[in-house]
Order: C-alpha cells, then structure tokens, then sequence
C-alpha cells in the first residue's frame, strides 16, 4: 500500500509541477491540474476496491493520512479554478476585495470544523476509529467530492477540505500581494522573472526558512510569508502549504537541514577551485 501510493504521489507531483511551469495562467494550469488529479484519484480508488487493508491501523492511515494528500490537491485545483474563472473585471481594488471575500469564506468553513482541524493539528489519535474507518460511519452524507462508502469517510472528506483550503487561502492572499506590492520594472510594466527553481519544493522551503531564522531579510524583521511569496515570485513556483511542509522537514531523523549543508560543501568546493 505506501509503496505504491507514494510511487503515485510522487509522480502526480512532478507533473503538477510540470504543469505549473508551462502554464500561461492560474485558470489554464488550474484546468490541467484538476483533469489530472481526476486520473490519479480515480487510479487510486480502483487500487483500493481490490485491495484488502491488513488491519484497522492502515486503514485509519490510509483515510486520515493518504487519501487526503490526493483529494485536497482535487479540490484545490476545483476551488482555485472557480476563484479565477469568476473573478471580476476591474481594478485593482475590486480584484483585492473579491479574493478578501474568499478569505472570508475560507475562514467560515474553518470556524464550522474547527475540532476536526484542532484533532489534526494537534495529531490526536483517540477519534480516530469513529473518524477513519468505514464501518464507523454515519449516514450522514458529506457533498465533499466522493461519497463512495467504499472509497471514503465523512472526517476523510473534511480533513481534505480543509487542507485544501490551506492551500486556497495561500493562493488567495498571495493573489492579494500582488495586487497591492506589484514589481515594477522601468517601463512600468509587471517585472517578469525567467530563472525557474530546478531544485525540490522542499529544498525552497528549506531555504526561505533559513532565510527567517537567520534574520537576514528586512533586519530580522521579514515575514515568513512575505519571504515565501517573493520566492514564488522570483522562482514562478507554487510552494504549497509550506507549513505542513516544515513541520515534516522538523521529523527528519539523519539530517535537518541537508539542502543548506549540500549548498555550503559546493560553496566551499567552488571556492577551493579559484
């Protein structure tokens, strides 16, 4: 089961990476990203109705951990593809106070499963039977996407939103940013960046969080998501929910940091050879 489901995450990542540099805007990449995150799902659901989880434990890590990392990416996409298919005409204030409004909206359905966010957040485990095992749903039916018993829970489902929504709300006020700290180049024009981040999403993380810790941006006083933004911008990359993303890097048990230490041995290599 995880071999196989992280052989498919990994490689529907690297192509929702693809996707995101030939794109020429976010409704054509979120288009393309949502057809594809329907294969893999779909992919992913027919390997599961054959397959027999082994006990309770990988079942609850399957829905509680697995499945959501492939259904928030589906209802990601669907939600930013709506956001910029329905985005007014108009200026720059009117565009900053539609995406305030998906703020708003994200925030209202955060504030309606804040205890299923909090249980997460706070990797509890005492609910997790009720939460992720099949046989412990309600008939209660979630509208979240798949309501195929076999293939999903009601907390499942949520859990997905939710961490989707992360995402959607990093979109949003990126979005934001933008309009209100445009780049300007001579010809005052929008300035366009062409290096493209070749390295890992994570190895980026890495580095702006080294960027913050070390206090290097604004005299110690840059925003980590101010940070994050500029590296998107620079690099015209997506780095995701790169919270989530720092609180896994934290759980490495050889190395913290080996992107830093990799760019300080070439670093000194480099300066060897002069």
């Amino acid at each position: 089961m995880t071999k196989y489901t992280t052989k498919q995450y990994g490689l529907m990542m690297d192509k929702l990476t693809e996707i995101a540099r030939e794109s020429s805007n976010n409704l054509q990449k979120a288009e393309r990203s949502l057809a594809l995150v329907q294969t893999y799902i779909q992919e992913l659901k027919l390997f599961v109705l054959n397959y027999e989880f082994c006990d309770e434990a990988e079942e609850i890590s399957f829905f509680k951990q697995i499945k959501p990392m492939f259904l928030k990416e589906l209802i990601y996409h669907k939600e930013v593809y709506h956001i910029e298919a329905n985005r007014p005409y108009g200026n720059s204030e009117t565009l900053i106070g539609y995406y305030r409004q998906m703020v708003t909206n994200i925030g209202l359905y955060f504030s309606r499963n804040q205890s299923l966010y909090n249980y997460y957040q706070a990797e509890k485990t005492n609910s997790d039977r009720e939460y992720y095992l099949r046989d412990f749903q309600q008939t209660t039916v979630d509208n979240t996407m798949d309501i195929d018993s076999r293939f999903c829970t009601i907390h499942s489902n949520k859990l997905s939103k939710l961490l989707a929504f992360e995402m959607v709300g990093h979109h949003v006020h990126k979005s934001i940013y933008h309009l209100e700290n445009p780049s300007m180049s001579e010809e005052g024009n929008l300035r366009k960046f062409t290096n493209q981040w070749t390295g890992s999403l994570v190895d980026l993380i890495e580095l702006g969080y080294a960027l913050y810790a070390g206090g290097a941006v604004n005299n110690g006083r840059g925003d980590i998501k101010q940070i994050m933004t500029d590296l998107e911008l620079i690099f015209n990359i997506d780095l995701g929910n790169y919270y989530r993303t720092f609180q896994n890097m934290r759980l490495r048990k050889k190395n913290l940091t080996p992107f830093l230490d990799n760019l300080k041995d070439n670093l000194v290599r480099k300066m060897e050879d002069y």
